[in-house]
């Protein structure tokens, strides 16, 4: 498509801020014991969970795979099931994300943790040269994840980042999802929040698509599901995440907020097929709730990005 034809429509993203204003939204628990670290670990572990996990947190199914499984009588699938089975390793063996644990891990030893009965991710391969590439490097330039992350301000903690293979995502998807995590554990604390931006995946386009924040002037791809290349990819995710940074600037909520609230809307409410539009604060500004035509985001299996 024509890169050129991809637009932020302002007056949709004022109504959508002016809704968000109203709303009362709050940041996730990043200390549930189901998905992330105690409070009491060292700091050092703790930073290396949360960025190896985030460096594997990226497309979990695809079309013929799904992660999901039944552990104990509760459901969990996708990052959900992702960060859940990290969890529980940390608890057994926190050393195991350590970076020089990291730089050396084995296919075997990743399957061991992240798999569940038959339930396994579809590149696990890839992600185990992703947190290989992520443990050498730490240990090469930083000597452990404190000096990587001693920082200030999320400008510095962008390019510090970019140098690992699993953060070189041009839309930053992952960057901002461990700032947001660490920020929202205090184990960091920016000094220029202004510069935070929404870690754009699939259910932040999704709903930024069918809201009208942001619009096309073909959707003929997206509803005939034809898989994008990478330079469509990022055009669309880049205006999404400006977007989603329009409605934070005007509704006072800022985007770590908004994607915390997001990313459990696209999960629960605003889903991929049958959106539960009645439960949806935001349905009388919604596009696709007016015309009935509900978007799927576009289409763009094959990636280490988000």
């Amino acid at each position: 498509m024509d890169l050129n034809q991809i637009f932020i429509d302002y007056k949709a993203c004022a109504l959508v801020a002016e809704k968000f204003k109203e709303a009362k939204i709050k940041r996730e628990n990043y200390f549930n014991g189901e998905y992330f670290p105690p409070s009491n670990e060292p700091r050092e572990l703790v930073l290396g969970y949360f960025t190896a996990i985030v460096a594997l947190d990226h497309r979990t199914s695809t079309p013929i795979s799904e992660y999901r499984a039944s552990i104990n009588g509760v459901v969990y699938k996708g990052s959900d099931l992702l960060h859940h089975l990290g969890s529980r390793e940390f608890l057994r063996n926190p050393d195991y994300f350590s970076a020089e644990n990291l730089s050396k891990l084995s296919l075997k030893e990743f399957n061991r943790v992240f798999t569940y009965g038959d339930v396994s991710l579809w590149d696990a391969g890839v992600r185990v040269l992703l947190l290989r590439d992520l443990g050498k490097k730490v240990l090469d330039i930083y000597g452990d994840f404190t000096g990587l992350f001693n920082v200030t301000s999320i400008t510095e903690f962008k390019e510090r980042l970019k140098v690992f293979r699993a953060y070189e995502d041009p839309v930053e998807k992952k960057i901002f999802l461990l700032a947001k995590f660490l920020e929202g554990r205090g184990l960091i604390k920016f000094t220029d929040p202004q510069n935070f931006q929404v870690p754009v995946d699939n259910h932040l386009t999704r709903i930024a698509l069918r809201l009208g924040i942001v619009s096309l002037t073909d959707y003929s791809f997206i509803l005939k599901e034809i898989e994008v290349n990478s330079e469509t990819d990022t055009a669309i995710r880049v205006k999404v995440r400006e977007a989603w940074k329009v409605v934070s600037e005007i509704s006072g909520k800022d985007p770590f907020l908004l994607d915390d609230f997001l990313w459990r809307f696209g999960r629960t409410i605003c889903l991929r097929e049958k959106p539960l539009c009645e439960k949806c604060f935001l349905k009388d500004y919604c596009r696709a709730y007016k015309t009935k035509n509900f978007l799927p985001e576009h289409t763009f299996t094959l990636t280490w990005y988000y």
